[in-house]
């Protein structure tokens, strides 16, 4: 609590320390889970076949956005000679999986953010699966998302923007909201639509979120055989080590903070 009042204090307070207080928000501790979930992920995307479903299981608030940072910015830096010769390709593509309001999953909506995410060029003016021009006239190329069929060629158009921009994964964080949805449609079917993605691109799909992915899981036989599991675990004190882990961690973290008095957080 003193922490946070001081910090509080710090930012109302004008030049070095106001510039102390931003750097701190950028800070991040590594320790041994996050390094270990980095590492089996990147080994994942990297080894795993093209078409790989990958799961990173974790409870809330243990760092599972700050892992998809750093993993996105790994692979960056690993693909920059090759970004270099092909400036048509992205790295990777990231977006977060959006709650819905209604209390049903929108997969159009979804495909939109997801083109949005790879900075796709006129993205309400796509040609339909056959390459014709949508709309009543000729020369009118609108792609209603309004349309019935406009979830399937919001798909399609995923796909070709995917085989073009060719990531080395696509990552979807907060996964779990895709299990968002009405009791007419089964869990299956939500998780066959990443699946068909992966396959008809050759693009690993990460899906990022709570245990409640878990319900997806063992759906499907032929999903369980080519997916991955990583499980990005909170430190338990009754596990032998791992107390002094987390206290190590927290020791490098109340070094960085932004006060004026040494904050120890340990003893409490």
């Amino acid at each position: 609590m003193a922490a946070v009042i001081g910090i509080a204090r710090i930012a109302g307070e004008p030049g070095s320390s106001k510039a102390k207080l931003q750097q701190f928000r950028k800070v991040t501790i590594a320790h041994p889970y996050l390094v270990a979930a980095r590492d089996r992920l990147i080994t994942a995307i990297s080894d795993s076949p093209r078409n790989s479903v990958i799961f990173v299981l974790g409870p809330t608030g243990v760092g599972k956005t700050t892992l998809r940072a750093k993993v996105e910015n790994d692979l960056t830096a690993r693909l920059i000679p090759e970004l270099r010769e092909d400036r048509g390709r992205m790295p990777v593509v990231g977006m977060e999986a959006v709650a819905p309001d209604t209390g049903n999953f929108s997969w159009r909506d979804h495909f939109k953010r997801l083109l949005d995410s790879m900075r796709e060029p006129l993205i309400d003016y796509k040609l339909d699966r056959k390459g014709r021009p949508r709309g009543d006239k000729e020369y009118l190329f609108r792609f209603d998302p309004s349309a019935r069929s406009s979830g399937a060629e919001h798909q399609y158009a995923v796909e070709e923007a995917l085989r073009y921009r060719r990531p080395a994964a696509v990552f979807i964080d907060e996964a779990q909201h895709l299990a968002k949805m009405s009791s007419g449609r089964r869990l299956l079917d939500q998780l066959d639509v990443i699946k068909s993605i992966a396959n008809c691109t050759g693009t690993p799909h990460v899906l990022v979120g709570t245990y409640d992915l878990l319900a997806f899981r063992n759906l499907s036989g032929q999903l369980s055989r080519r997916s991955i599991d990583i499980h990005f675990r909170r430190y338990r004190a009754d596990r032998p080590g791992e107390a002094s882990i987390f206290i190590n961690v927290l020791r490098s973290f109340a070094a960085q903070l932004p006060v004026a008095k040494h904050a120890d957080l340990v003893k409490d």
